[in-house]
């Protein structure tokens, strides 16, 4: 929707995409399939806002017509954390050579196109680099799909990366300039996960309204009872928090307002939290019958996967407080003198 006609997308504004988003990720009944939308939407807006002209022209078309990509960023021990990235890009005198291992990669056993976050060392100075890849260059293998408690849906394993022959055409701005990318890519898939989180609940709350309805207990139902009212109205309220959180979040992001890098941030934690919240009261609800294995308790164990998915916790965390930091220093800078009331006075005083 958002990519321009000129490379056989819709030419639709970001808010036309969010809306349609939205409404995917609260029908499908599958968070492995809303973050595998995400994590495509934002490997496409990459490449469509950063990319070359040869870039778009190569990549786009395939990903429109429904080539998986993936995006990789997170290492085993270090995780999202870009300062540690150990995956290194070098030079060469036909380009670049990438040599790494990609751990918890989403879309990696069967992604065509791989953007890969890589170290740049230059003049004794280490930067982040952003690579685009075909899957099929010699040096690249990866792992099946790896085992995982919740979104089974949603193929997920590792990359590596053995002396890959990397052309100058393959990076995606300078060598030098990946972070700033790396930043915007993160916050938007931070804030599209966010938006997941709020809309993947909405089937499972009105399974759960019709369920207290029907269900009686001494031919009472038990959405006479407020207790019961209670947990439908909080998962309610969770997703309705979260929804406009991200909303919000994304808002941000869409008009280049320097505080997404935060708000995403606080998003993403947020709509976890509830969703994860939630989905424990939606069982607890169900009783017995939602412990069984089907539609349900495969939603609780798919809700427990955002504590990590798309970073920890304490990394968003860590993101938020650096922001805070910066806040304060940047506040500081700009602050203005502000007379006490008692100069104020006087200076009147000395005026009349």
């Amino acid at each position: 929707m958002p990519v321009s006609r000129d490379f056989g997308g819709a030419g639709c504004n970001g808010l036309e995409f969010v809306a349609a988003f939205e409404a995917l990720a609260g029908t499908m009944r599958s968070l492995g399939f809303a973050m595998a939308a995400a994590n495509q939407a934002t490997l496409i807006d990459c490449i469509h806002s950063m990319g070359t002209r040869e870039q778009q022209i190569a990549l786009l078309p395939r990903l429109l017509d429904g080539e998986p990509g993936a995006t990789a960023i997170s290492e085993r021990g270090t995780g999202t954390e870009i300062r540690a990235l150990q995956a290194r890009l070098t030079g060469d005198k036909h380009g670049y050579r990438l040599n790494g291992h990609k751990y918890n990669i989403s879309l990696a056993p069967d992604a065509s196109i791989i953007l890969v976050a890589a170290r740049y060392d230059d003049d004794a100075r280490t930067h982040t680099s952003l690579v685009l890849l075909d899957a099929a260059l010699p040096g690249i293998v990866r792992s099946g799909p790896q085992g995982t408690l919740g979104v089974r849906d949603l193929p997920i394993g590792d990359l590596q990366f053995d002396d890959v022959p990397v052309d100058r055409q393959r990076v995606l701005g300078a060598p030098r300039d990946g972070l700033k990318w790396l930043m915007h890519i993160a916050s938007m898939n931070r804030a599209y996960f966010a938006l997941s989180c709020a809309s993947v609940v909405r089937p499972f709350l009105a399974d759960a309204l019709a369920y207290a309805a029907e269900r009686k207990i001494l031919d009472v139902p038990i959405d006479a009872h407020q207790y019961v009212q209670r947990r439908l109205v909080d998962v309610r309220m969770r997703a309705e928090r979260s929804r406009w959180m991200a909303l919000a979040a994304l808002g941000q992001w869409l008009h280049g307002d320097p505080d997404a890098l935060e708000s995403c941030s606080i998003a993403k934690i947020t709509a976890a939290q509830d969703l994860t919240q939630s989905a424990i009261d939606l069982l607890a609800l169900h009783g017995s019958d939602g412990y069984r294995y089907g539609a349900l308790s495969t939603f609780v164990t798919d809700a427990l996967a955002m504590v990590s998915a798309g970073g920890t916790e304490e990394m968003h965390r860590r993101n938020v407080f650096a922001q805070m930091q910066r806040r304060r220093e940047r506040d500081m800078k700009t602050a203005v003198y502000t007379p006490a009331v008692e100069d104020t006075a006087e200076t009147s005083a000395e005026s009349a």
